[in-house]
């Protein structure tokens, strides 16, 4: 008689994720989420804030969200034994932090994270850590700094990190001393069957729905109201382009910590009776298809999920030129770069208004043929799963 085979235990899978609202960063988190192979593994998602439970559910995934109640801020030791206890009861047999923020997690979590999974510790760098120079991370004698030394230990610790544009990945090589060979490069994707553009008709009864005349000129933007994001640049733009010009109009989709700040600043600008915070949208897709140009006016980017969604229905857009956009966008081609500043939002929003409509329709057709040739959901999730040895599910293999 054949000796029973017992089934394997489940591998335990931990992701750490600082959030604060649901944005691009969490769209990949979700997007990973969705396709893993849940027969093999048990997956937990911890964070400070839930932001994620509801969409979770919605898709009946079975994943156990967990309060992150280890502290972010301390001394060292108190906090390196904090998070050692609380990974520890976690069992983890991977920890996957993925970092929504540049060092949004602070060193002693790295290494208890190292210890916990016995170096099963991965990163996931979703936003571009900031430029600096060499100089400024030396001592007065020329010695390493306190500051270098421990983002090299980082570095050290990580098993391989997932980084999801080559500035990305150049920026932790040049300045932060990682390993190259430890970086895997995988661009994320857009849904292009659910981001598309939709006939002249449709456009209409989408605008008519929002009280938008149908010969507007509709400017949108889909971002955090964050401070990386500087829609405060967009908003000055748009009222002084609205001078001249004004059949404007500006939706704003998102929500965080500056909605009232910008609020307040739209309320002080020509035409801001057009200009319409729209809050959290589940599914910003109705909102791109009613709207002409796109506009990403951030300090940094780390890839530009919402950039490449816009470009995916057509809309002629214009993104500052930080490290994810400018592996999007080819200047003029496809769409416009411009300087991270108020004044380079405004030459590049000026550069689309002025575009006729032939010309804008030449645009919008190579920004999404970019998109559908580049940036394929499916594939960028298979590649960073297999990058980072976790077990693809059989349904999303097929």
């Amino acid at each position: 008689m054949a000796a029973e085979v017992k089934p394997s235990r489940k591998k335990r899978l931990l992701f750490l994720h600082r959030a604060t609202a649901f944005g691009g960063s969490e769209i990949v988190i979700l997007n990973l989420l969705k396709a893993i192979d849940y027969e093999t593994t048990s997956v937990f998602l911890a964070s400070p804030v839930d932001v994620f439970s509801k969409v979770l559910s919605d898709l009946q995934l079975p994943i156990t969200i967990l309060p992150l109640t280890a502290p972010f801020n301390g001394k060292f030791f108190g906090t390196f034994i904090s998070w050692l206890r609380y990974l520890m009861l976690l069992r983890p047999d991977k920890i996957i932090l993925a970092e929504g923020g540049f060092r949004d997690f602070p060193f002693s979590t790295s290494l208890a994270a190292c210890v916990v999974a016995r170096g099963n510790f991965w990163m996931m760098q979703l936003h571009s850590p900031p430029e600096r120079t060499k100089q400024n991370s030396r001592t007065r004698l020329g010695f390493i700094s306190r500051a270098e030394l421990r983002e090299r230990v980082w570095a050290w610790l990580t098993k391989n990190t997932l980084s999801l544009c080559h500035g990305v990945k150049d920026r932790l090589v040049r300045i932060y001393g990682y390993d190259p060979e430890k970086i895997g490069v995988v661009y994320h994707g857009v849904d292009t069957k659910h981001f598309t553009p939709v006939p002249q008709n449709a456009r209409k009864a989408l605008r008519e729905n929002m009280q938008i005349p149908e010969g507007a000129v509709v400017i949108v933007s889909t971002a955090r109201l964050a401070e990386v994001k500087r829609l405060d640049r967009l908003i000055r733009a748009f009222g002084a382009l609205s001078f001249e010009q004004s059949d404007l109009w500006l939706l704003l989709t998102g929500d965080g910590p500056l909605q009232d700040e910008l609020k307040g600043l739209a309320q002080s600008v020509d035409n801001h009776e057009n200009i319409m915070f729209l809050g959290y949208v589940d599914d910003v897709c109705p909102v791109l298809r009613a709207s002409d140009i796109y506009v990403l006016p951030s300090d940094e980017e780390g890839f530009g999920i919402a950039l490449a969604e816009a470009m995916a229905c057509e809309l002629v857009c214009v993104a500052t030129k930080t490290v994810g956009p400018s592996e999007i966008i080819e200047d003029g081609v496809n769409g416009f770069l411009v300087a991270p500043t108020y004044e380079g939002v405004l030459t590049g929003l000026s550069k689309a208004l002025r575009l006729t409509s032939e010309e804008r329709r030449a645009i919008g057709n190579r920004a999404r043929r970019r998109v559908v040739g580049n940036f394929c959901v499916e594939e960028a999730v298979a590649k960073g799963l297999a990058f980072m040895k976790i077990d693809l599910g059989k349904q999303t293999a097929r």
